[in-house]
């Protein structure tokens, strides 16, 4: 889950009681906004504790630009030369190995 907005989760964990573990924020989460867009993205965290709301927000996937296109995502993931790019974010090909492995998912 990507954001494109940040604001809910600061006022989410605005009171919330810091060092946090991951399971303390989206229990926190939870108990104010089960079910949002907020909840869901603090359930994606990466394990850990966190010191501040700050660090937290660092953690989560932000969506830079929601007004995109998906081809205009497409092209950015393709043409993007800066190095660093996640490896989630890189656009590839499937190897002929994937290839193979998945061609018995098929029904014909």
């Amino acid at each position: 889950m990507r954001l494109a907005d940040t604001r809910q989760i600061k006022e989410v964990l605005g009171d919330l009681a810091f060092p946090a573990s991951k399971q303390g924020i989206v229990q926190h989460a939870h108990g104010r906004v089960p079910g949002t867009r907020a909840e869901r993205a603090l359930s994606s965290l990466p394990l850990g504790t966190y010191g501040s709301v700050g660090e937290v927000v660092r953690s989560l996937p932000i969506d830079p630009d929601p007004e995109r296109s998906p081809s205009e995502q497409d092209h950015q993931r393709r043409h993007h030369n800066k190095p660093g790019l996640a490896e989630h974010m890189r656009h590839t090909e499937r190897s002929p190995i994937e290839d193979e492995l998945h061609r018995g998912d098929e029904s014909p």
